[in-house]
């Protein structure tokens, strides 16, 4: 059953945005278009199928936008004075940098954070941010 525009109420279009955003769709269709135009598989439903099963085998830390030595390349940019710990501030805004979506954003804003972060504990937020 279709609907035409005249029965769509804004209400609709806000439940369908928090839906999306709450299952952070925009993004996975971003990272798979990413993807794609990266990797130009020649078989692309192939592609996909594969890539999705990866994801839901492998979790969110299976499918990260950083690699290990680019986090550790932020921690080292924000950590000013080399003392190998960012304070809670400096951690929060280097996972601000790295955060390419409004759904990690705000997990960023909600995600909580020590007074003092060395680059392990920097690692573990970013993959519960990315993730």
């Amino acid at each position: 059953m279709s609907l035409r525009n005249s029965e769509v109420t804004n209400e609709m279009i806000e439940e369908g945005w928090k839906y999306l955003y709450k299952h952070q769709i925009l993004e996975l269709f971003e990272d798979l278009t990413t993807m794609l135009a990266y990797e130009r598989p020649p078989d692309i439903k192939d592609f996909l199928i594969k890539e999705l099963n990866s994801r839901k085998s492998k979790g969110p830390a299976g499918h990260a936008v950083f690699t290990d030595q680019e986090l550790k390349n932020v921690f080292t940019l924000f950590d000013l004075r080399q003392q190998g710990t960012l304070s809670q501030n400096q951690c929060k805004e280097a996972l601000r940098t790295i955060a390419h979506s409004a759904f990690q954003y705000d997990k960023v804003e909600e995600v909580p954070i020590p007074e003092s972060v060395d680059a392990l504990t920097f690692k573990q937020l970013a993959y519960r941010v990315l993730g």
